[in-house]
């Protein structure tokens, strides 16, 4: 059971979109299926993002479901070796969680984390990812943050 914990950093729900497009794209070029768990819905902004891209495979990125879930569809869905990407409130992104870590199969999970809605931990949120994605794609917390000095090193995978 290897999950692996990614997270990212967001203004709005079209910022996200704009910012996830490539590495979800290169995700889908590889075969990997994409879940979206979400609290608001953001349907709306990825169609009119992944529209107006250009070069991008977006008839594939249109079918991944950019609605609103409850954390019961965690339950219900076979996340094995798929990129869940989790959107909402620390308080349903924890939870989220939880539900995910406490399941058998392995799977990559991205958090995002919109950064008006109060993240307070920084600090916290960086130490309990192995990654950070942007758009140039996964990297080191200290690749995107300057001054950024890892605390806690066994955090690489739950």
């Amino acid at each position: 059971m290897n999950k692996k914990r990614l997270c990212c950093f967001y203004v709005n729900d079209i910022h996200l979109i704009t910012m996830l497009l490539p590495y979800i794209n290169k995700r889908i070029n590889e075969s990997t299926k994409v879940i979206t768990i979400l609290e608001t819905d953001m349907s709306r902004s990825a169609k009119k993002v992944i529209e107006r891209v250009q070069g991008m495979k977006s008839e594939k990125l249109l079918e991944i479901d950019w609605r609103n879930k409850s954390l019961k569809y965690l339950y219900e869905c076979d996340i094995k070796d798929k990129l869940i990407l989790i959107g909402g409130t620390d308080e349903f992104m924890k939870e989220a969680n939880n539900i995910i870590t406490n399941r058998e199969e392995s799977c990559m999970i991205l958090n995002c984390y919109e950064m008006m809605q109060g993240s307070t931990n920084l600090q916290g949120i960086l130490e309990s990812h192995s990654k950070v994605v942007n758009t140039s794609g996964e990297k080191y917390p200290e690749e995107v943050f300057t001054g950024y000095v890892q605390k806690n090193y066994n955090k690489i995978t739950l």
